[in-house]
């Protein structure tokens, strides 16, 4: 009882945390009211799955009646009626009654919890195809600015080409180059497409309208503590301890009652006979079964593997977030390494505005340096949307 009260506060928790979540970004309203409604079934089949699972132990109450219509001539055209209620419900089975509500209520809960990963794993999936929108628009701009550069880049080698200063194939060069680019944007154009048509299935928003939230960086502990797979596991020690637990009471003694009521009605009554009566009784049963040992070894075994495997996933977590951590330590680099380009960028701009001034240098000159500073700013911006890509891979399985 103390494992299973562990258990409900464990859910409890689960509960305000995840609700947090929702009430704080809204991430609800991110899919499709049809997802939404997918998963309000799931959770209502649920419910009643778990109610019918708690009650089960409760044998129906067999209701019957009869009617017979006889026309032998020594009965005198009898007629029979019979109505008749009968019960036989276990009352004590050492324990296995009271594990099995027990095993029904942490059913509900780990069934409750699978419908939430799915949940949050399509909303994951939903907020990763923001982010990649995000960072194609930026890309497409980017590759704007490139072109831009590649032109200017092209009308300096025609230049210098007409001028006898250079040779064809630095100006060919130049013009494979910007091919080259326009290519890659004709080909972000069609990624964008593609993204956009998998928002499309999974929400009715608009992706434009629509913007992502700023995820933070999960620390290890709150991790470990809040992943969706690892709590998955803790429920099925609990669901395998209390299967061992029924397994071994199937082959201890029960105790059930019988109860029997029948009403009669005859057209040509019987001396010495009552019309309506009930029966009442008790039995005690204990199955000998030849495969009861291996039955219960088979119920613990389970339940060890089920520790063991928690130890093992727990490992597994642990590896895939030290993973995680290091991919974005290595996107913080490459952040860093964008902003030191755009301090280099201001520095070369100013100096060529300043030359520009004094005749050395021309306007293609500032207009390269510029578009080559919002380049810089643009590689920045798109790192932090893959900084954000990587994190959002820790919420996917965290319930905070």
């Amino acid at each position: 009882m103390k494992g299973l009260r562990d258990l409900k506060k464990l859910w409890l928790l689960f509960l305000s945390l995840s609700t947090a979540v929702v009430a704080e970004s809204d991430l609800d309203n991110y899919l499709s009211n049809r997802k939404n409604l997918l998963f309000e079934y799931e959770d209502k089949i649920n419910y009643l799955e778990s109610g019918i699972l708690k009650r089960s132990w409760i044998n129906p109450l067999m209701i019957n009646y009869n009617y017979t219509n006889s026309n032998q001539p020594l009965l005198d055209n009898l007629k029979n009626e019979t109505l008749s209620f009968s019960l036989n419900q276990p009352i004590f089975k050492s324990g296995g009654i009271i594990y099995a509500m027990e095993y029904a209520d942490i059913t509900k809960i780990a069934k409750s919890l699978g419908v939430y990963k799915q949940k949050r794993a399509l909303i994951v999936q939903l907020l990763d195809t923001l982010y990649d929108l995000k960072k194609i628009k930026l890309q497409k701009k980017q590759l704007k600015l490139i072109i831009k550069n590649d032109n200017i880049d092209i009308q300096r080698k025609k230049e210098q080409y007409l001028a006898g200063v250079i040779d064809s194939s630095f100006l060919d060069q130049a013009i494979i180059k910007r091919n080259q680019d326009k290519t890659k944007l004709l080909a972000l154009e069609l990624d964008e497409q593609r993204v956009r048509s998998s928002f499309e299935s999974l929400s009715d928003k608009n992706p434009d309208r629509l913007k992502p939230p700023k995820l933070k960086i999960i620390d290890k502990r709150s991790y470990l503590k809040n992943h969706i797979d690892l709590k998955l596991d803790s429920l099925d020690i609990s669901l395998k301890d209390y299967n061992s637990k029924i397994t071994l009471s199937k082959y201890l003694p029960s105790v059930s009652i019988q109860a029997n009521y029948y009403k009669t009605h005859s057209n040509i009554p019987t001396p010495g006979y009552r019309d309506d009566y009930r029966t009442l009784g008790v039995g005690v049963s204990m199955p000998i079964n030849i495969n009861s040992p291996a039955d219960i070894e088979k119920s613990k075994l389970a339940y060890l593997k089920s520790m063991v495997q928690l130890q093992d996933d727990i490992k597994r977590v642990e590896s895939e977030y030290k993973l995680i951590i290091k991919a974005i330590k290595l996107i913080d680099k490459k952040i860093a390494l964008a902003k030191s380009d755009e301090k280099l960028y201001k520095r070369l701009l100013k100096y060529t505005k300043e030359q520009f001034v004094a005749g050395n240098k021309t306007k293609l000159d500032i207009k390269t340096i510029q578009n080559s500073l919002n380049i810089a700013k643009l590689d920045r911006l798109i790192y932090q949307v893959e900084r954000q890509k990587q994190i959002l891979k820790l919420y996917q399985k965290s319930s905070r």
